[in-house]
């Protein structure tokens, strides 16, 4: 009994880490609500759990598929999403299924109908018992090493991911929209956002003269440079991006002109 509470610790702590959401700053809070929330939660409703919301017979890019199909749409307040599948063949997934289930009516039988299956008040009855209790032991051991297994590729990943999240190649991806093969997701890099955020600043009669938004911009973040998005001049930027209007104006003076832009309507 003492290694099904083991078990039981260990499986509570794992569904507490596999799947979090919520804006950054509470994600603290969410974690700490899911543990509450399955402290007094039975084996057989964990196991449920672990199943239902982390198994799957899917593959990697169907999953991608199913979470590319949730993402909220863009002006939302941002939100963390952390979510880890285990994913197995359809053979491995009956397997693995059956003896989770397995386990929760070996507990059962432990807990409830053990003194009804055998007579412990006498010698032979405590024999028999005693040698089905070391069987069972055998089997709920087997269970633990497998649920350890399971958790310790968790921590790797984490310690991976963790490694990854800090990375020159993270950061590019996630706040400045270059992806690791080199294109660029314009819609959510920063140099939109921070041209957007200029437009609101320098615009005139809804236009904002491409100058004055780099003054802005400099003064905001020093390294936004188009370079960093294979552009070698800002107007090349603003038309690759596709996020804009482009005009240029000649300068009252006829020192030249100047570009001008304006965000596309949504």
């Amino acid at each position: 009994m003492l290694r099904l509470q083991q078990y039981e610790r260990l499986l509570k702590a794992m569904l507490i880490s596999l799947n979090l959401e919520g804006p950054p700053e509470g994600l603290s809070a969410a974690r700490e609500y899911k543990a509450a929330k399955l402290r007094k939660t039975s084996l057989g409703l964990l196991v449920e759990q672990f199943i239902g919301e982390h198994f799957s017979t899917a593959s990697l890019n169907e999953g991608d598929e199913r979470e590319n199909a949730t993402k909220p749409a863009c002006g939302v307040a941002p939100e963390v999403v952390i979510s880890y599948s285990f994913f197995f063949s359809s053979e491995a997934y009956k397997d693995v299924t059956a003896s989770l289930s397995e386990l929760v009516d070996l507990r059962n039988e432990l807990v409830h109908h053990l003194i009804e299956r055998f007579d412990i008040s006498t010698k032979s009855g405590c024999i028999d018992a005693a040698l089905y209790l070391d069987r069972c032991y055998l089997r709920i051991e087997s269970s633990c090493q497998q649920l350890k297994a399971w958790a310790t590729a968790l921590d790797n990943l984490r310690i991976k991911a963790s490694s990854f999240v800090q990375s020159p190649v993270f950061e590019n991806a996630f706040v400045h929209g270059i992806n690791p093969d080199g294109t660029i997701s314009w819609a959510r890099s920063s140099v939109v956002a921070d041209l957007r955020l200029a437009e609101r600043s320098c615009q005139i009669e809804g236009w904002t003269p491409l100058n004055a938004a780099l003054t802005f911009i400099r003064k905001k973040d020093s390294k936004q440079a188009p370079t960093k998005y294979g552009c070698k001049t800002w107007r090349q930027l603003l038309k690759r991006s596709e996020q804009f209007d482009i005009r240029s104006l000649v300068e009252p003076t006829g020192a030249g002109s100047q570009t001008w832009y304006r965000s596309l309507a949504s």
